[in-house]
């Protein structure tokens, strides 16, 4: 969830102050996902050995979070000059291999090694000669820089020199910091008017950024003096009634437990709606110059870091950097924990809940006696419209009109009202009226008839089998001739090779002939008429039934 993180730094020692969002010096834990608003105070030890804020005139900021200087883990890196671009190089690659890799511009490399910081050294051919090489990460992992810096410029007698180095990208990063906005730091605000039996009351209220300096109040032409910030209650109340002669000795002002005050009219004014109104003239108060800018911990390099880490909590280095006249400075660097979501990114943590309902909550939801719920007395159940449904008292369900459907009292179950004439005869509820028994049925008609299963759909007749398929179609074989067969292809959807498939013969067959059929593909049936005769036979179009059990 999105929330500030408020950093104290005494930048003369590089440690966390105590305040803010710091608690006992350690940093809070982030989490995957979140944006957080970073507020930085940066503090200096002034010769008195006291903190106090820096100038911020002329300075920049930079934050970022991740493995500070370390190097990829895997991939390679690539490298290009005069146009040609090198084969993959490694990432923990020897001097030797990164030259061999750019080995098609050798004529602009003469020598070559590595320094203590884990860099390659690249140096010219010749003198006075510029030599510029343009970096691709390619596969570097996690996501990485190739950085490249110009060691030694060309000049008479001297070679150009570049450096060539790897670093891991910050997971997260940002230079673009902003004063941190102190609107409504401190607000004057009416919380109550003033009548019959109330005094018109303000809230003076301080924020957490107000330091020092000091306010004033006006009342219609009329103000008071400066009024330091922090004063007591009795303080201010003398201020006003010095400062504001019209209500001297008619306000009242009590601390509000914020480092705020309650301010009420009274004497005179009390009681009453009071039309001038009292406000506020903060020009005078100082606030502590934080500044803020946005971490965002849900870039591509969070994930990389999650995915290289195994784990569900991470540990990174965070590093802040001051530049004042040009001049970096790392102001504070530690670790911070980045946890993977808790539930969902921006979730917010349900607040406590009673584990009872109170009086008013069960009579909400549960009403005795009342004409259009429940008859407890009667124990009697009524539907949304009043009208009674269930006499549980009687063991009798009604229907929508208030006649009885149903008794199920200790004589058994006895059919009612619109449905009495069934009360002799077998019944089965699966759907939404009485099915009498029917009567010369089958198994699976009988099984559909009462509801138990959906009418409309095939199913097996034999054990195991998965379903039943059965078509009609007209065939014409024509003339065979002797002791010949001809075979002709009827679509069966769903039909599979090994099932079992019989025919239903028409009556009007010619002798001597005979049929039989078989599955030769996945919805094909082939139907072949057999001519077993010395003699020709006619066949003409008839209606066969077509049958195919599941194997």
């Amino acid at each position: 969830m999105a929330s500030t993180l408020d950093l104290y730094i005494d930048t003369s020692s590089g440690q966390l102050v105590d305040g803010g969002s710091v608690v006992g010096g350690s940093l809070p834990t982030l989490t995957r996902n979140d944006a957080y608003t970073l507020r930085l105070r940066l503090l200096e030890k002034k010769s008195n050995g006291s903190l106090d804020d820096i100038d911020y005139t002329g300075s920049s900021l930079k934050v970022g979070i991740g493995s500070i200087e370390e190097n990829p883990s895997a991939g390679s890196f690539k490298l290009a000059i005069n146009g040609v671009t090198s084969s993959a190089i490694p990432y923990n690659a020897t001097a030797i291999s990164v030259y061999n890799a750019i080995s098609n511009n050798v004529s602009t490399v003469a020598l070559y090694g590595t320094d203590s910081y884990g860099s390659y050294l690249l140096t010219a051919t010749q003198p006075n000669t510029a030599m510029s090489f343009s970096p691709d990460a390619f596969t570097l992992f996690p996501t990485s820089s190739v950085l490249i810096n110009t060691r030694r410029n060309p000049a008479a007698s001297v070679e150009a020199q570049q450096v060539v180095k790897l670093v891991r990208n910050p997971i997260v990063y940002a230079d673009t910091f902003t004063a941190t906005p102190t609107a409504s730091e401190i607000a004057l605000t009416k919380i109550q008017d003033g009548s019959s039996t109330q005094n018109e009351t303000y809230e003076l209220s301080v924020g957490p950024l107000a330091r020092g300096g000091s306010f004033a109040l006006v009342f219609g032409p009329n103000a008071t003096t400066a009024i330091p910030l922090f004063q007591s209650a009795v303080s201010v109340q003398a201020s006003i009634s010095a400062g504001i002669n019209t209500i001297t000795s008619n306000i009242s002002v009590q601390e509000n437990g914020k480092s705020g005050y309650i301010i009420s009219f009274s004497g005179r004014l009390g009681l009453t709606n009071v039309a001038t109104a009292l406000t506020l003239d903060a020009s005078g108060v100082q606030f502590i110059p934080l500044r803020q800018t946005t971490l965002t911990i849900n870039t591509a390099e969070v994930e990389d870091a999650f995915a290289d880490s195994g784990q569900s909590t991470i540990s990174p280095t965070i590093e802040i950097e001051l530049t004042q006249g040009g001049t970096p400075k790392t102001v504070y660097q530690g670790n911070v924990s980045i946890r993977k979501d808790l539930i969902t990114a921006g979730s917010t943590v349900p607040g406590a809940r009673d584990s009872y309902y109170t009086k008013s909550e069960t009579d909400s939801l549960f009403v005795e006696d009342s004409s259009s719920n429940v008859d407890a007395t009667s124990r009697i159940l009524s539907s949304n419209n009043g009208v009674y449904s269930v006499d549980y008292g009687s063991r009798i369900l009604y229907d929508s009109s208030f006649t009885p459907v149903l008794d199920y009292s200790a004589d058994g179950v006895t059919l009612q009202g619109k449905y009495a004439a069934f009360q002799s005869t077998s019944m089965g509820f699966y759907g939404t009226s009485p099915t009498a028994r029917p009567a010369n049925i089958n198994v699976v008609s009988g099984l559909i008839n009462v509801g138990l299963f959906a009418s409309g759909t095939t199913y097996g007749v034999l054990p195991q089998s998965v379903e039943t398929i059965s078509v009609t179609t007209s065939l014409n074989f024509g003339t065979l001739s002797a002791n010949t067969q001809s075979a002709i292809t009827v679509s069966v959807t769903g039909c599979a090779v090994n099932d079992i498939v019989l025919l239903g013969l028409p009556s009007n067959l010619t002798e001597g002939l005979s049929f039989l059929g078989h599955v030769v593909a996945a919805d094909q049936v082939h139907v072949d008429a057999i001519n077993g005769t010395s003699s020709s036979k006619t066949q003409n179009a008839v209606t066969f039934r077509i049958t195919v059990i599941g194997y």
